[in-house]
């Protein structure tokens, strides 16, 4: 039998946070473990798992960018015994620098890693909310693929295309209102879109859009994910609000152009200037998000008020 992760020593809660998210700074550690003040203590154990080939120690180029950890494949077999069987992969110290070479890639994967670890923290400090499942990116990668019909260029009849969607994450949360006899409970599915700074190529983010529509259409995305919740939380980390009105706008021009208008429910914006200075709470539960043709304030999770 496995020990629960909170009963474990540090350097193996380190090693299973790992497994879970793929890539952390100590800081981002520390916050998960509610270790906050005992950060020099982390940067220390993450030191003695690099040491000992249990981690790869991962610095970007510029002074700005923080160390980031990964798990070597001999740190995924050890974390595999102390939690669960990772998923096998190719593992190679080459392309894992390589990654972290990439600003954008690693601004973009901690910010994603910043909401995935909100999640995880609001399932533990809020009674009735159950984080069921997580999905980092790299599980998610090449996973969904769904045919979109595509209008020729020169006229005529659509073709179907396929394509793959790759969100950035994903989570699935149970809510229990205990105070209803029997208690009710309920699935709440996010795939989560972070952009940082420039939006997408717009003939691309409304490719994507079209994707998840499909994917609930067709039924692929309850036959992959078994449930047929599914929300589409689009999350913009920028200084301005006109990224994220702008990918809003997309969305509705292509939600019209397809004619799914009972779909624009599933797609929620908001604009966050750091998501690590974010609270869960505020980031799930606070009324600060914007749905496809609408302009109220709502949050992510909708918990009903005790009578």
């Amino acid at each position: 039998m496995r020990l629960r992760t909170e009963t474990l020593q540090v350097s193996h809660q380190l090693l299973v946070a790992l497994a879970a998210f793929d890539y952390l700074t100590p800081s981002q550690a520390a916050r998960l473990l509610g270790k906050e003040r005992s950060l020099t203590y982390i940067r220390e154990t993450f030191r003695s798992l690099a040491a000992e080939k249990l981690a790869l120690s991962l610095a970007g180029r510029s002074v700005t960018i923080p160390r980031v950890f990964t798990l070597t494949a001999k740190g995924r077999e050890y974390a595999g015994m102390l939690w669960k069987p990772a998923s096998s992969r190719r593992f190679r110290p080459s392309e894992e620098h390589d990654k972290v070479r990439n600003p954008y890639f690693l601004r973009h994967t901690l910010a994603v890693t910043d909401v995935l670890i909100a999640a995880r923290l609001l399932a533990k400090s809020t009674p009735g909310i159950t984080l069921a499942r997580m999905y980092t990116e790299r599980a998610l990668k090449r996973k969904i693929s769904v045919a979109i019909p595509q209008q020729r260029a020169t006229g005529g009849e659509p073709h179907v295309r396929q394509i793959c969607l790759e969100p950035d994450a994903g989570v699935l949360f149970r809510v229990t209102e205990s105070w209803h006899n029997p208690p009710e409970t309920w699935e709440d599915f996010f795939f989560i879109e972070v952009y940082r700074n420039l939006p997408p190529a717009e003939w691309h983010f409304k490719q994507k859009v079209q994707g998840y529509v499909a994917t609930v259409d067709t039924g692929r995305h309850e036959a992959l994910f078994h449930t047929p919740a599914l929300a589409i939380a689009v999350m913009t980390v920028s200084e301005s609000e006109q990224m994220a009105a702008t990918l809003k706008r997309w969305t509705e021009e292509t939600v019209h152009e397809i004619q799914q208008p009972e779909q624009e429910q599933r797609f929620f914006f908001r604009n966050v200037a750091d998501p690590a200075a974010v609270s869960p709470e505020a980031l799930f539960l606070s009324p600060l998000w914007e749905q496809a043709f609408g302009s109220a304030k709502t949050s992510l999770l909708v918990l009903a008020e005790e009578p």
